[in-house]
Formats: C-alpha cells, sequence, structure tokens
C-alpha cells in the first residue's frame, strides 16, 4: 500500500470517527439532557423534535413531548427543581393573545405549536438558563385527551 493510499484510509477513518461522535452528540435525549435544568420523567415521550443550527451548536430547539394527562404536576414540579418556578395558568384568550403576538414577532421560524382543546387552559413557564439561554414552556391538553409539553429552547 502506498502513502497516499495510507493517508487516505486514515482520514476517512478519522472522519468516520468524527461523524458517529457527532450523531451521538446530537441526538435528543442527550440534546435535551444537555440544555434542560431537569430530566424529563420517564413515561413522557418525545413526539417530534425540529432542531437549528449545526451539530456541534444548535442555536435552538423546540419539541413536542406527550405527558401523562393524569399527573402534569409531574412536569411542574420538574420546572420547579430545575429553574425555581412553576409558570401559570393562562386561559384560552390569554394564550391565543399571547402566542399570536409571539408568534408573528419573535418566534415566526417555529413550526410545533401548541393546539389546546377548545375551552382548556395552558399551563406557560419561561426561564433563563445561567448561560444566558431562554427555555420556554407550554403545557396544554388537545383533542382526544392526549397533553403535550411544548420546549423553546433558543441560545
Amino acid at each position: 500500500m502506498k502513502t497516499k493510499e495510507k493517508i487516505l484510509v486514515a482520514v476517512t477513518t478519522i472522519m468516520v470517527i468524527i461523524l458517529i461522535v457527532c450523531a451521538i452528540y446530537d441526538r435528543t435525549p442527550a440534546l435535551m439532557a444537555r440544555t434542560l435544568a431537569y430530566d424529563l420523567p420517564e413515561d413522557t415521550k418525545v413526539v417530534s423534535v425540529d432542531k437549528h443550527g449545526f451539530m456541534f451548536y444548535r442555536v435552538g430547539y423546540e419539541a413536542k413531548v406527550e405527558i401523562d394527562p393524569s399527573n402534569p404536576e409531574e412536569i411542574l414540579t420538574c420546572f420547579v427543581q430545575g429553574y425555581d418556578d412553576s409558570g401559570y395558568m393562562l386561559s384560552q384568550e390569554e394564550f391565543e393573545a399571547m402566542t399570536g403576538y409571539m408568534y408573528e414577532n419573535y418566534y415566526s421560524y417555529v413550526d410545533l405549536k401548541p393546539n389546546p382543546a377548545p375551552g382548556s387552559t395552558v399551563w406557560f413557564q419561561e426561564a433563563d438558563t445561567p448561560d444566558g439561554h431562554h427555555v420556554m414552556h407550554f403545557m396544554d391538553i388537545e383533542e382526544g385527551d392526549h397533553a403535550y409539553l411544548y420546549i423553546y429552547y433558543v441560545r
């Protein structure tokens, strides 16, 4: 094997290893564990995630997490443990007024948006991390008695 071939094999091997490390580092559970000040409970299921930025430098993400509709206090406990704030309840009108302005101006790129069932309320919590990043949560009940936690993380 010639020197050029050895160099090509070595470079290719290094690139494959770097790609594998990137894929492991950028997995959704790893990303959420690095950016949230709490761990999601075991009975939650990440339904959808939209990541923004590069693999090693995510500038933000939005996530839709299915939670247990009979036990939303479990998530509120996570908020209190992680951010010392449980947030507050929004009526349907307050939620629509707040998110209408918010999605038009600050979060116009967002694809995952809460769709609360008519007449229901929405739990809202937002916090700044020690790193100066911003995280915002919405928790709602949607059609069919499904409860979801929406997480918006921005650097």
